[in-house]
């Protein structure tokens, strides 16, 4: 069976299905946005969408969780619970989902542009009241399966290994198919253009899994936010940034 990865884009945030012999994997459960017009979950949605594909509680094996921001676990108690499925996820991140705080939901909210810090200055009191109201949403829960750098989920029907990748989040992993798909939670996004995380809790890391990443056998690219995109896109984009500034943020070498 082709592993074709489906995207649900949950109205501006991700998550992706892929269907194996043996059933469903979902990846993220989709969450609030803190610059959402109206205040949602997105759970109607994201069980509308699963059930259109054909995902019930009967064939869902897994939920993978990219990472532990509230848009991409908000969710996975609620669905563990009603598809009867175990939830995954780094160890990393399980305060963000057991004892979340929001002093921790908030450390994420750092950026590496001028432009967008003067715009959280401008914006922080309102999204520190949304992460706070989505924070008091939260159903939290334990994981069942803790991943780590390398782990296959070749078990539950897919040929894809976990990449252990910090710094948006401590926790942040991509899952790397056979193929060359790579799901990346929001190590990248694709709003205007693909690009690196905006926004991290550690830019540090952030570029040493940008360079873990850039020599991987990598072709398709699936963002927590945006349209999927080719990796080579992305690598031109800096390539050309370099020749352009002489510096960059990222260097691919």
């Amino acid at each position: 069976m082709d592993n074709k990865i489906i995207r649900i884009d949950l109205d501006g945030v991700n998550c992706y299905l892929t269907q194996t012999q043996q059933g469903f994997l979902l990846f993220d459960t989709g969450g609030h946005l803190v610059m959402d017009k109206q205040f949602t979950n997105r759970r109607v949605l994201l069980q509308k969408e699963l059930k259109i594909m054909g995902c019930t509680e009967r064939n869902l094996n897994l939920i993978v969780l990219t990472h532990g921001d509230n848009d991409h676990v908000c969710n996975a108690a609620y669905f563990r619970e009603k598809y009867r499925a175990n939830i995954a996820m780094h160890k990393e991140d399980i305060e963000l989902v057991e004892t979340p705080t929001l002093h921790c939901l908030m450390k994420s909210f750092q950026y590496r542009s001028l432009a967008y810090r003067v715009v959280f200055r401008l914006l922080k009191k309102t999204i520190t009241n949304v992460t706070e109201r989505a924070l008091n949403d939260f159903e939290t829960f334990s994981p069942d399966v803790l991943l780590e750098d390398g782990f296959s989920l070749l078990s539950f029907g897919l040929d894809a290994n976990v990449i252990h990748i910090p710094g948006h989040t401590k926790g942040a992993i991509a899952i790397l198919t056979k193929d060359g798909d790579l799901i990346a939670g929001d190590m990248f996004s694709n709003n205007k253009k693909p690009d690196i995380a905006l926004n991290a809790d550690d830019f540090r890391q952030l570029h040493i899994s940008f360079n873990k990443l850039k020599d991987l056998p990598i072709r398709t690219v699936y963002p927590g936010h945006g349209n999927p995109f080719q990796f080579t896109d992305l690598k031109v984009h800096y390539m050309i940034t370099k020749s352009k500034t002489k510096k960059m943020r990222y260097p691919l070498h």
